[in-house]
């Protein structure tokens, strides 16, 4: 069996998908390298084909307003229970994920999503975030207090990366002597979020899993015995009704809290950058006017989306303007190729840090799935802007930045800047795109 499944998996899985691509199917084209470095060409013209069913099973959209139904809509689920053959995963004896809940915030159909984000938002509140402000100020302080600005530094390593981590081990009170372990842990279950098929990104995944599962635990076990400042010990305090999380469910959270809060905002601050740097006007306009930077965060949000492709399952059948998306069929929403929806955004491929309505964006979904921590990521955004603007207006690009090859999570493995006096100009030109068969 194990070696039957190796076959699949090298053999004839990566055949099946050439042919998909070769016949011109959306979502296996959206797995090549060049569609994963630049993926709008090809939801324009998924857009141009309004709902586009793939020889994969799945339904396509790249429309803002049918995108924006789809997510609102509670007949469309987030939950694969609801997919047909859908059997969930098995753990060994002693195999800490097996205390977990089957399903978290994301993945959670109401009325057991409307209990658990009543309790987790009782702790999440705006007031809470707003107050951190001055930490991460101070963490973007000491974090950019080490580089050497006028050599160069890599953004990516130098701030987008340990920003959100340590802001996110300072919200779990994680120890600063355990901060380098579960920042290697995060970056590799936060891949969770992406279609994997190679046995290795699957067994270091788990093994990661495995670590985070146990490691907050331990920690939730450690909290309640002697609460502190952070936010895990006020969702262990949280109660409404007198209900509380239960311990597998405070452990679900955290670890969700993790994934969907670093990758999305190392991808923020690294995709915002490319951008603004890559048009020099846009970056000059922000450093000399920063009032516009909370505006400008929406836009980056809107013009290069850290997480472009999420998805649904049809609880029912569906008619989706005038399309019946059958009981148990899936519709993979475009997010990034909705925010350049022309009908929904003038000059969609445009960056403009001005753009009046910019927050109309996606980026963190809609509905009861709408992103808990949307607030946290725009104020993360929003005070790295502020701090590089204010510290290095001539700021540059020092060479070419290199994406990482992922399909969902779309960002920067490096992005290699300087503060020097003009801009890096030799990028890539962006694809011509191509055209869907029928």
């Amino acid at each position: 069996m194990r070696l039957r499944k190796q076959i699949a998996q090298r053999v004839v899985e990566p055949a099946a998908l050439r042919l998909y691509q070769w016949r011109g199917d959306p979502i296996a084209r959206l797995m090549r390298p060049d569609a994963k470095a630049d993926p709008y060409p090809l939801y324009a013209e998924v857009r141009r084909h309004h709902l586009v069913h793939s020889a994969l099973g799945a339904w396509v959209t790249a429309r803002h307003a049918t995108a924006t139904s789809v997510l609102k809509d509670r007949r469309f689920s987030s939950s694969p229970l609801h997919q047909p053959g859908y059997r969930p995963p098995t753990y060994a004896a002693g195999d800490p994920r097996a205390e977990l809940p089957g399903a978290d915030l994301l993945t959670m159909d109401p009325p057991d999503h409307t209990r658990l984000r009543r309790l987790v938002s009782s702790a999440f509140t705006p007031r809470a975030i707003a107050s951190l402000e001055p930490w991460i100020r101070d963490a973007i302080d000491r974090l950019l207090a080490s580089v050497d600005a006028a050599a160069g530094f890599d953004l990516i390593d130098a701030l987008a990366f340990p920003l959100p981590i340590a802001v996110i081990c300072h919200l779990l009170g994680v120890p600063a002597e355990d901060q380098a372990s579960f920042r290697a842990w995060g970056h590799d279950v936060a891949t969770t979020l992406e279609p994997q098929s190679s046995p290795t990104a699957e067994a270091r995944t788990r093994n990661a899993e495995l670590a985070l599962t146990a490691y907050l635990r331990k920690r939730v076990r450690e909290l309640r015995a002697d609460p502190d400042d952070s936010l895990l010990s006020a969702l262990i305090a949280a109660e409404d009704e007198g209900d509380r999380l239960s311990s597998g469910e405070l452990v679900s959270t955290a670890l969700l809290l993790l994934i969907a809060g670093f990758e999305t905002t190392v991808n923020l601050i690294g995709n915002g950058l490319v951008a603004l740097l890559g048009e020099r006007q846009q970056w000059e306009h922000l450093t000399a006017e920063p009032a516009l930077i909370p505006a400008a965060v929406e836009e980056l949000l809107r013009y290069d989306s850290p997480v472009q492709l999420t998805s649904r399952t049809a609880t029912e059948h569906v008619d989706l303007d005038g399309v019946v998306i059958p009981q148990g069929a899936s519709i993979i929403v475009a997010i990034g190729g909705a925010n350049r929806d022309p009908e929904a955004f003038g000059d969609p491929d445009r960056l403009r840090v001005d753009r009046p309505d910019a927050a109309r964006h996606l980026s963190f979904s809609l509905g009861i799935h709408h992103c808990l921590g949307s607030a946290l990521a725009r104020l993360e955004g929003r005070i790295a802007l502020e701090e590089l603007a204010r510290r290095y207006p001539a700021l540059e690009l020092a060479a070419p930045p290199t994406r990482r090859p992922l399909l969902v999570l779309r960002g920067f493995e490096t992005v290699p800047v300087r503060a020097g006096s003009a801009p890096f100009r030799g990028l890539p030109r962006k694809s011509a795109g191509s055209t869907l068969a029928p």
